[in-house]
């Protein structure tokens, strides 16, 4: 089994896999908070609908704090968004920042769901689950129509998620 993923696939009795069913979850902007002098977005989804307890959200604005000397030995513009997602297993933790040149560069982190649980470093090959990817595709446009179509990091930062939903 992948270290950080729970489920496993199970095999049925005609030789497929039986794959989790997608379901909708609840997605929202949380805040921009300051990483040195870059801003970033804070996007939250949660599995189960609810709101993400303020001792949670405290633990992932630190560990994004924590990458604070990492990032700043990149190329970085000024911006990126995270995305705290309160999972159905676990809580995953994904900070995203700006490169010059139209890429993004990341972090990934996991916890456990009790309150307490640390973020630890996730496995380096793992990237983003599909509700995740909506969050990074709004991200990645607002990007493309704000700061890369000479538009100041400013209207990228004040672009954000007003969905329900991924």
């Amino acid at each position: 089994m992948i270290t950080g993923i729970d489920k496993s696939l199970h095999h049925v009795d005609d030789g497929t896999l039986t794959l989790d069913v997608y379901r909708p979850r609840q997605a929202w902007f949380q805040e921009v908070m300051w990483v040195g002098s870059m801003s970033i977005k804070v996007n939250a989804i949660c599995a189960d609908g609810k709101a993400i307890d303020d001792g949670v959200l405290n633990k992932a604005k630190a560990r994004i704090l924590d990458a604070e000397p990492e990032i700043m030995r990149t190329p970085q513009v000024g911006a990126g968004f995270a995305i705290l997602h309160e999972g159905e297993e676990g809580r995953w933790l994904l900070l995203h920042w700006w490169l010059g040149g139209g890429i993004c560069a990341r972090k990934l982190w996991r916890a456990d769901l009790a309150p307490d649980a640390e973020f630890e470093d996730a496995s380096p090959h793992l990237f983003a689950c599909v509700w995740e990817l909506a969050l990074i595709d709004f991200e990645r446009r607002a990007w493309t129509e704000t700061a890369m179509s000479h538009k100041p990091v400013s209207d990228y930062i004040a672009r954000r998620f007003s969905g329900e939903t991924v």
